[in-house]
């Protein structure tokens, strides 16, 4: 007898409905009208099953820092710099405790919303040092039955900016960290240029052989050279190097303030080092100053697609001074996303779901990941019959199971 079978699942790029047959934690095997004895049988009706969704980019340290009464900015945005300035004035309060306790809800509100695996920026620096890390690996081994977790050990102040951070950044690696973060324009008043935090981060990621995780042209100015984009330097680096594969990079706004020419030079770049591309909700923080075609802030998602490049989407920032919105919810992300990529035909709806499933998995290496026999049964069942009625109708996540057991159940009930 196995543990679970689950029959009639609508699954995307399948024509008709399947069975899956899931024992200890995998998918033994699936296909049309499997008859296996288990202790445990449900009949999904149509309703679309998917792998486990993907957050590849959260800042889980500062998650949820804002008033959960009343959610939502204090005052007016006015500019990164003061947002940045009243994080580090918050941070300096934190505890572990704080930390463990903000992060541990903060998975618990994911794998209600059907995350199985998350990738988090975490705070490493001279100032807080490695408590920051020290907590998320505290809620990674607490939650590990829900959620997979990957640390990004994450240069908030930089790389030079303060003395012995290098030094720093190899002990987060011993502590526990899995990914080496890079964010050059938070060398501030440091003289450092791009260039050389790229170096030293990708440097760094190698000699530990990691992953690489990149904040990269997070804004939007007027005009943009190729040489003047972050993500092309780390490209060309990555190439020289031979790490292809290995490299994500977020945000990458000024992408789309290149001239047509130079983005597909770009892109072309992106492509040959095989760099991921993470698109964030990069639209409540820019374009705020344009006073006509305001710009949305997102990078060339569609132009990035259609090269090959594998390119995810993310939650970014939730609930804390950065964006006071968001649930950990991709589904939500998703459709925001549809909206400002201009992404709303079946075909692009049926994109995004897998941008935050399968696209979001393969850069974060997660092995045995998907729907196919041997794979870890990590998936949703969601309140849908197609990606598209799921994504527009906002789908209830009602089954969330983490290597073949259920984690969380939901019921959405109207009454008219």
């Amino acid at each position: 007898m196995i543990d679970l079978i689950l029959h009639n699942a609508s699954v995307q790029d399948s024509q008709e409905h399947l069975d899956f047959a899931i024992d200890q934690g995998v998918l033994v095997e699936s296909g049309a009208g499997l008859n296996y004895p288990a202790a445990h049988v449900l009949d999904l009706g149509g309703r679309l099953l998917i792998p486990g969704f993907v957050e590849s980019h959260v800042h889980l340290d500062i998650a949820l820092m804002n008033d959960p009464v009343r959610p939502g900015r204090i005052q007016p945005f006015r500019s990164p710099v003061e947002l940045n300035q009243a994080v580090e004035q918050r941070r300096m309060s934190f505890t572990c405790q704080e930390i463990e306790q903000r992060a541990g809800l903060a998975m618990e509100l994911a794998s209600r919303h059907g995350v199985t695996a998350m990738r988090a920026q975490c705070h490493v620096d001279p100032e807080v040092g490695l408590r920051h890390l020290e907590a998320l690996v505290a809620v990674r081994e607490k939650y590990r039955d829900r959620v997979t977790l990957q640390i990004v050990a994450f240069p908030q102040h930089g790389l030079f900016s303060r003395p012995g951070s290098l030094d720093l950044f190899i002990n987060a690696f011993r502590c526990g960290a899995d990914v080496m973060g890079c964010a050059s324009n938070l060398e501030r008043g440091s003289g450092v240029k791009f260039r050389q935090h790229i170096d030293a981060a990708l440097d760094l990621a190698m000699e530990m052989d990691v992953d690489l995780d990149l904040h990269a042209d997070l804004g939007i100015p007027s005009s943009v050279g190729l040489d003047d984009l972050e993500v092309v330097y780390a490209a060309r680096r990555v190439i020289e190097s031979g790490y292809q594969g290995r490299v994500t990079a977020g945000h990458v706004c000024a992408l789309d303030s290149a001239m047509p020419e130079v983005a597909d030079e770009a892109i072309a770049l992106i492509s040959e080092a095989q760099i991921s591309v993470i698109s964030q909700p990069d639209m409540v923080r820019l374009g705020r100053e344009d006073n006509r075609h305001v710009r949305r802030g997102l990078t060339r998602v569609k132009q990035l697609l259609a090269a090959s490049v594998n390119v995810a989407y993310a939650s970014n920032n939730v609930r804390d001074v950065f964006r006071p919105l968001g649930n950990f919810d991709l589904l939500e992300e998703g459709l925001v996303l549809a909206y400002g990529a201009h992404m709303d035909s079946i075909e692009e709806l049926e994109t995004i779901l897998k941008m935050s499933t399968y696209n979001a998995a393969r850069l974060m290496g997660l092995e045995g990941y998907g729907l196919k026999k041997g794979c870890q049964a990590d998936f949703v069942i969601l309140d849908a019959p197609s990606p598209s009625a799921a994504i527009i109708g906002q789908a209830e996540k009602l089954y969330v199971f983490k290597a073949g057991k259920l984690v969380a159940q939901n019921r959405r009930i109207t009454q008219l």
